[in-house]
């Protein structure tokens, strides 16, 4: 279980290091520079199909992107990050534009009454704002990351490797491929492997959703 826990850990990592600023830059772009043209919209839609994509086509396309073209090594956690990072990318975006949007106009006025250019409104008065907002909706969208299973199982994270990796390019497992393996397995002695294994996920995931709650609820202002 130690093995799958820090291919977990790796994974999430390179996941949470590749889709938070992208995503971020991505939302503040479309949200309060790109122009409103036809261009845009279709931007917009598109964002919103991927979020309703099923992971294993993520996992399809980080296969033959990845692994096929780029010759990235199989089963290690830097490629099941970066597949994560796409699945994750657009509920961050879709995330970040709510916060921002909830953020009032008046703020933006008065910041750019002031003198103060549209890069500084946005750098400093509305991106703070919306913080919160941003935060709970990046770790969900991480708790949602570490539950798949299908997209890891194609990019071959489901080894049976009881090392934790050293690096983010070693072979490793993670957790859901290790309660898929375990679950399948006749052997009675994984029963309670397998029980225990769902029980920890179960605890990430019902701690990272409460994480988010509390921080929406102690960090979010009220206008």
């Amino acid at each position: 279980l130690k093995g799958a826990l820090w291919g977990s850990f790796y994974a999430l990592l390179v996941c949470f290091l590749i889709s938070f600023p992208v995503g971020i830059a991505a939302a503040v772009y479309l949200e309060e520079f790109a122009p409103k043209n036809r261009l845009t919209d279709i931007i917009e839609i598109n964002i919103n199909n991927l979020a309703a994509v099923p992971s294993v086509v993520f996992g399809l396309l980080a296969l033959a992107v990845f692994i096929g073209w780029f010759g990235m090594p199989r089963s290690a956690p830097l490629v099941g990050g970066l597949t994560l990072s796409l699945m994750t990318l657009p509920t961050i975006i879709i995330a970040t534009r709510a916060a921002l949007k909830g953020v009032p106009p008046s703020i933006r006025e008065a910041a750019l009454g002031v003198g103060a250019s549209k890069h500084q409104v946005v750098l400093t008065h509305v991106l703070p704002l919306a913080m919160p907002g941003i935060l709970t909706g990046t770790i969900i969208g991480l708790a949602q990351a570490l539950g798949e299973t299908a997209p890891l199982l194609l990019i071959g994270m489901n080894a049976f490797i009881t090392a934790a990796p050293d690096s983010l390019f070693q072979p490793a497992t993670a957790l859901p491929t290790q309660i898929f393996i375990w679950a399948d397995s006749p052997e009675r002695g994984f029963v309670s492997r397998t029980s225990a294994a769902i029980l920890v996920l179960l605890t990430f995931l019902i701690a990272m959703n409460a994480i988010a709650v509390i921080l929406r609820r102690r960090l979010e202002k009220r206008w």
